[in-house]
């Protein structure tokens, strides 16, 4: 995985400097009086909400490989599959977790379906967190417009996506521009298998899920607070959780490095929660959610390529 490791190491630096540059900033002995007012067993019931997220989504991932390949891969193989990809967590648009391809294509699953799983996992994510993000609008008149045109735009994007429509453009585009016909073949197959998962049960199934999904954590977020002593309604701190994730994946920064931090702590703050402790807050979460699923990703990586199975081995077979 060496070609992998420099970008996830650069952002790891990254948030280690975002993170203590925060606490430094701020007040850092209340910083640190209220990280810890959190105890073990508080810390285990946060992460494990965050566990739940990971167990929902890789339910519905496996649902998805089947569903465009009809193969049914062994649970914990394909598990660990899954949990390799967080691992990569932190690059642009969490793109490098499509690692998980190369562990699949040994399996008879092609690069085309488990990308197309990916890309409606994606998506799915963004209607999730989209909605979750909905009660912030509306007491946040600076976030209302923002949360409403990315709705709009993903709403609208579901049905373009079936149309025939789009598949006559690009047929079109690759007429006019020679070189846009070698990449337009995979362009359409890659709708093609997107359309299967979006539609039907498997559509309204994978975003109950998804909701279920991004809700825990929400709600672990929401926990984080109350351990810390702030009153804050569960809904407004679900909702400030999925408003924070959202502008930290249209930024396209590095796990939202730096956009998602600011957003959570900026809207705590206008809450009514004190700085320090909205710093913390924010640390926690993060903590328990994206670098949780970072370090469990570089430890399955790790398992999996000391048993012979890393990424690469796609090349040889």
């Amino acid at each position: 995985m060496s070609r992998f490791q420099r970008p996830l190491f650069i952002s790891i630096i990254i948030a280690i400097a975002l993170y203590f540059g925060a606490i430094f900033m701020g007040d850092y002995q209340a910083t640190k009086d209220a990280l810890a007012k959190i105890p073990l067993s508080g810390w285990i019931i946060i992460l494990g909400l965050s566990l739940v997220n990971y167990v929902l989504r890789y339910g519905r991932w496996d649902w998805y490989i089947r569903e465009l390949s009809q193969v049914k891969i062994p649970l914990k193989r394909h598990f660990c599959y899954y949990l390799a990809g967080f691992a990569l967590s932190t690059t642009p648009g969490k793109a490098g977790e499509t690692i998980r391809s190369l562990y699949l294509k040994k399996h008879g699953v092609s690069y085309n379906q488990s990308i197309s799983s990916f890309f409606v996992e994606r998506f799915l994510d963004l209607i999730t967190i989209v909605l979750l993000s909905t009660l912030v609008a509306f007491q946040f008149d600076d976030y209302a417009v923002l949360v409403i045109i990315v709705g709009l735009v993903i709403f609208a994007a579901l049905p373009l996506i079936h149309s025939s429509w789009l598949i006559d453009r690009l047929n079109w585009l690759a007429v006019k521009v020679p070189k846009f016909a070698i990449g337009k073949g995979h362009l359409v197959k890659l709708l093609n298998s997107s359309t299967v998962l979006l539609k039907n049960r498997v559509l309204y199934g994978g975003l109950v899920i998804g909701i279920l999904a991004w809700t825990a954590e929400g709600v672990g977020f929401w926990l984080v607070l109350e351990y810390l002593g702030q009153d804050v309604d569960i809904a407004l701190a679900i909702s400030i959780y999925g408003i924070a994730v959202l502008i930290g994946a249209l930024s396209f920064l590095p796990g939202g490095l730096g956009s998602t931090e600011a957003v959570m702590g900026g809207l705590l703050i206008a809450s009514g929660v004190d700085s320090s402790v909205a710093i913390a807050a924010t640390l926690v979460c993060r903590i328990a959610t994206l670098w949780f699923a970072v370090f469990i990703g570089l430890g399955v990586s790790g398992w999996l390529a000391s048993i012979g199975l890393s990424p690469e081995f796609s090349k040889k077979n």
